[in-house]
C-alpha cells in the first residue's frame, strides 16, 4: 500500500539496519544513514491519547505582609489541578508525496476534571468536553508543516463560545476552561520533526535544533515557550527501534503566531483567576521526551513537563499585596494500539 511521508531525516548514527536488522529482528551495527519518516496509510486511523495535567499553587500574599500582621483569612496558599483527557483519531484522507495531504482528525472523547483545596466543583462542565464529536482538517505539506489551519481555528472558536454564559445579562463572563491545553496539544502535533532547518541534509546523534511551542496556563494568556530539540539516539523495546528525541523549555519573549485565541472581546473571568489581573510570567522551565517508531514511521510516545511562576495582582487593588502563581504542567500523547 502507498504510503506518504511528509517528513524525511537522514540520521548518521550507528544504530540499526534495517535490511538486515528486521529480517533478523536483532539489532545491527550499521554505518549507513538511517531515514526517520512520519507515514500515513490511506483511511488507515491513528488513535492518539492526550492528557494535560496541571498543579496550580495560588499565593494571594506572597510577601507576607497580612501573614504578620496576623490578619485571618489572608496569604493562605490554595492548591488546585486540573486535568484535560483527551482521545484524538487521525486518518489521511488525501495523500499527494508531493503536495499537500489533507488529515481528518475526529475528537472521540473529552473530559476535564478539576479539584482544590476548597473543595469546590464547577458549576458546569468545561468548554473543552464540548470537543467531543468534533472533527476538523489539517492541510500538510510534505515536510511535516501544516499548510492550512483554517478548520482547526474555527473549531477554537466554536468551542470558545461555550464558555460563557447563557444568561443574555452576564454574556460577558466566562468560565475556566482548558482549551488553549488543546491547542497545544494540535498545534505541536510532530514539531519534533517539521521545526527541522534543513531536513534532508540529516542529522547527527546529539545534533540539535530549536522551535517554539504554546505554554497553556489557567489564566487567559497566549504564553509561548522556546524549545531546544536534541536527537538523543536509538533505543530498543520488544524488537522495536525507537528514535528518542529529548527536548528542553525556557520562557519565549514572545508567543507562537499561529495559534488563535478562542474568544475576543471584553469580558470578565469567573472563579480564581476572575479577581486577578496584571499576569507576568516570571520564569519557565521544562523538559520533554519522544519515542519515535522508526519501521512504522509515527510517533509512539510524547511528554512534556514544565513549571512556571508568575506574578499578579488582585482587580480593583489591594496595596501591599502580591499574589504569586506556580503552575507545574504535564502533557503526555500516547498511541492507543
Amino acid at each position: 500500500m502507498k504510503k506518504w511521508i511528509f517528513a524525511v531525516l537522514v540520521l548518521t548514527v550507528i544504530t540499526v539496519d534495517f535490511a538486515e536488522g528486521m529480517a533478523t529482528k536483532k539489532p545491527v551495527r550499521s554505518k549507513g544513514p538511517l531515514l526517520l519518516s512520519v507515514d500515513f496509510e490511506p483511511n488507515v486511523p491513528l488513535r492518539y491519547k492526550f492528557v494535560c495535567e496541571r498543579q496550580i499553587e495560588l499565593d494571594l500574599d506572597s510577601k507576607g505582609r497580612y501573614r504578620k500582621e496576623g490578619a485571618k483569612g489572608r496569604g493562605q496558599v490554595q492548591n488546585y489541578t486540573e486535568m484535560l483527557e483527551m482521545e484524538i483519531v487521525y486518518k489521511a484522507v488525501e495523500i499527494d508525496p508531493y503536495g499537500y495531504s489533507i488529515i481528518e482528525a475526529t475528537c472521540q472523547s473529552a473530559k476535564v476534571v478539576r479539584s482544590s483545596t476548597g473543595g469546590r466543583s464547577p458549576s458546569k462542565p468545561d468548554a473543552a468536553e464540548t470537543l467531543a464529536g468534533k472533527s476538523f482538517t489539517l492541510k500538510i505539506t510534505p515536510t511535516g508543516k501544516a499548510a492550512d489551519y483554517s478548520s482547526l481555528e474555527a473549531l477554537m472558536k466554536e468551542v470558545g463560545q461555550n464558555a460563557f454564559g447563557t444568561d443574555s445579562k452576564r454574556t460577558n463572563v466566562k468560565d475556566p476552561d482548558m482549551i488553549m491545553d488543546f491547542a497545544a496539544t494540535q498545534w505541536g502535533l510532530w514539531d519534533s520533526i517539521s521545526s527541522i532547518k534543513r531536513p534532508l541534509k540529516g542529522l547527527k546523534k546529539n545534533s540539535k535544533w530549536t522551535s517554539k511551542l504554546l505554554a497553556p496556563m489557567p489564566f487567559v494568556a497566549k504564553v509561548g515557550r522556546d524549545v531546544k530539540y536534541k536527537l538523543a539516539g536509538i533505543v530498543e523495546s520488544n524488537d522495536t527501534a525507537y528514535a528518542e528525541i529529548t527536548s528542553s523549555y525556557s520562557l519565549s519573549k514572545s508567543p507562537p503566531e499561529n495559534i488563535p485565541m478562542p474568544y475576543s472581546g471584553t469580558f470578565q473571568m469567573r472563579g480564581t483567576f476572575g479577581f486577578l489581573q496584571s499576569y507576568r510570567v516570571l520564569s519557565l522551565e521544562g523538559s520533554g521526551r519522544q519515542l519515535y517508531d522508526i519501521k512504522r514511521g509515527l510517533i509512539k510516545s510524547d511528554i512534556q513537563q514544565y513549571k512556571a511562576e508568575v506574578a499578579a495582582s488582585i482587580f480593583g487593588g489591594l496595596g501591599g499585596v502580591e499574589p504569586s502563581i506556580k503552575i507545574d504542567q504535564k502533557i503526555t500523547m500516547t498511541l492507543i494500539e
